[in-house]
């Protein structure tokens, strides 16, 4: 019997479920499995999702479930999206209804895993949600079929399609076939009076593709928001296929030839999430970075017509109050929380995925997450966030050997700052006018190391920084400069900027400037080897160790591969290793 939910069109039986995983043969019907529901439910800021023509600063209800019916590389919710429930207890359609109510949302949106994967579900939400007069929408590849794009659009009131690319080759390589499908439900749904907007991924030497996607979205609409998404290289993928943010932002320049409205998303610092008028470009909206595709709204589209007379193509009124998710809440966050813990359960040695998933069940609460939050914010509550996963998993006695081997070298750190106080430093992502906040881990490890980050002087706070003026670096003027190992910008854009922006503090005009090793400094318990990395480099030459042989070590211990092995990359969990991993020690299989 084959699907005709998407048009991957599977074939399925009663012995095979196709390829999203969560669809049986009832003998007359597909059906969805009994068991597919909402997993997680967490209130969220519209611009979060992200969507940023509609119902600006609305508060909605975000959800998701499991199953997908791509396998995208460098998927940033892989684990979360592409496996069962495993008996997770989950929320129904009404339910979801009833709290989006209770949380006094405007409405309710579906992120994270592929609605098509949950289709009958998700119809059930769509409809009970309008008959309590809340928006619905969500996040989605559709690659739905004509059929079933035609039911959606009768439901939708607003979407956001993550567009792989032009070129068939791009949908290949997500176990699709063509990109036709996509366009022509774009086209559809936007006839049919859905709010659409288009979020499309950007990987370095694909430039010609992204602007072939401008060019097609163009001929629907030259109105349709396209958000370029930079691609951040997770799993295995090369850190080489992530273009430089001034690399993206010049073909967000070049993409403005064919669409009104483009915006840069993970990109700290850029200007390019703002809203510009195209005809006089006047600033109308403006925003900052939010965490993994998210945007915050500073300033909010009051009325959407410029002084001009150019009428912004938006959607909804504009709530008069921002809403924040708190800790790992909303949006993408919630896979960047995953992500922790995978990192941890990698060190010990727990490779299964499905016990990564069963960890991940006994810490998901609302609670735990935000327990969790605050621990991985400083060197020594770390130590706690480790024992609190290796109790969950089962595995004390790794986890003592990981805590073990960070204490260590806390300790010599420790030592060299009690002799070395004061040196001022900056913290930034990405743009050395987006500081991170200070109470953030890799503020913490600078102050750990003896020094005095100029960060801990600000008041305002955002996910995961805000953005502050050059007077700020300026006056305070910091001896070292240092860039997040998460999103970094090359040291060549970055001293362009400094120039640019009129910085003149001690570390540019000394070249004191360094780029963080990805993932040394934040979300993995490499962190150990940041924190005497910006010793090493506040402190030249009294660290009195060889930063590459503890890196050796580290990566031999609880990566079993050689440091000249591994391959940088933005994921928490582990770097890439081509062949990794060679063998699987402490690993429980279910």
């Amino acid at each position: 019997m084959k699907c005709k939910i998407c048009e991957i069109g599977c074939d399925i039986s009663e012995h095979s479920s196709g390829k999203c995983g969560t669809y049986v043969s009832d003998g007359i019907n597909i059906v969805q499995e009994a068991d597919i529901g909402y997993m997680g439910f967490y209130p969220i800021s519209i611009e979060t999702v992200p969507m940023l023509h509609f119902y600006s600063n609305g508060k909605f209800l975000q959800v998701f479930s499991t199953g997908c019916n791509f396998e995208c590389p460098g998927c940033v919710a892989r684990l979360l999206a592409s496996n069962r429930s495993l008996g997770w207890p989950t929320l129904s359609p009404s339910q979801v209804v009833s709290k989006a109510l209770q949380e006094k949302c405007i409405g309710v949106v579906s992120t994270l895993n592929e609605p098509a994967a949950n289709y009958y579900i998700f119809k059930k939400l769509a409809t009970l949600a309008k008959e309590n007069d809340l928006l619905v929408g969500c996040s989605t590849n559709c690659y739905f079929t004509d059929n079933a794009i035609q039911e959606l659009g009768n439901i939708l009131d607003f979407v956001n399609v993550g567009i792989k690319g032009y070129s068939n080759t791009s949908y290949r390589d997500c176990g699709a076939f063509s990109s036709a499908p996509v366009f022509r439900n774009i086209a559809k749904l936007l006839d049919m009076g859905v709010h659409v907007e288009t979020s499309v991924v950007y990987s370095r030497g694909k430039e010609d593709d992204v602007l072939q996607v401008a060019q097609t979205i163009s001929e629907i609409s030259p109105e349709i928001p396209v958000q370029l998404m930079r691609f951040i290289p997770f799993g295995d993928a090369p850190l080489e296929l992530e273009p430089s943010i001034g690399e993206a932002e010049n073909l967000c320049k070049a993409l403005r030839e064919h669409v009104s409205h483009v915006y840069l998303f993970n990109s700290p610092g850029t200007e390019l999430l703002n809203t510009y008028c195209p005809q006089c470009g006047d600033l109308l909206a403006e925003r900052e970075f939010h965490g993994p595709m998210g945007s915050k709204l500073l300033k909010p589209l009051i009325n959407y017509t410029c002084n001009c007379g150019y009428s912004i193509p938006a959607t909804g009124t504009t709530a008069r109050e921002s809403f924040s998710e708190a800790g790992f809440m909303g949006g993408y966050r919630i896979s960047r929380a995953f992500g922790m813990i995978h990192a941890v359960l990698t060190c010990m040695g727990i490779l299964d995925e499905r016990k990564m998933l069963e960890v991940w069940r006994e810490i998901s609460d609302g609670d735990t997450l935000m327990k969790i939050h605050h621990l991985i914010q400083q060197p020594y509550f770390y130590l706690d966030f480790i024992h609190l996963i290796a109790e969950k998993a089962g595995t004390q006695e790794q986890g003592e050997q990981l805590s073990s081997f960070i204490k260590e070298r806390m300790e010599i750190v420790h030592d060299l700052a009690t002799k070395n106080l004061g040196h001022k430093a900056y913290y930034c992502m990405g743009s050395p006018l987006f500081a991170l906040n200070a109470g953030r881990m890799e503020n913490n490890l600078v102050t750990f190391a003896g020094g005095q980050s100029i960060n801990k002087l600000l008041q305002k706070e955002g996910k995961p920084g805000v953005n502050v003026q050059p007077e700020f670096i300026n006056d305070n003027n910091p001896k070292t400069i240092f860039i997040s190992g998460f999103l970094s910008r090359p040291l060549n854009e970055f001293y362009d900027l400094c120039q640019q922006y009129g910085i003149q503090a001690d570390a540019v005009m000394e070249q004191r400037i360094y780029e963080i090793p990805p993932s040394w400094d934040f979300g993995s318990p490499r962190w150990i080897l940041g924190l005497l990395y910006i010793a090493e480099k506040m402190y030249p030459g009294k660290l009195g160790i060889d930063i590459k042989k503890e890196a050796t070590e580290f990566y031999k211990r609880f990566y079993d591969m050689e440091y000249e092995d591994a391959s940088p990359n933005r994921s928490f969990h582990r770097p890439s290793s081509h062949g990794w991993p060679r063998k699987i020690t402490g690993c429980t299989h279910a």
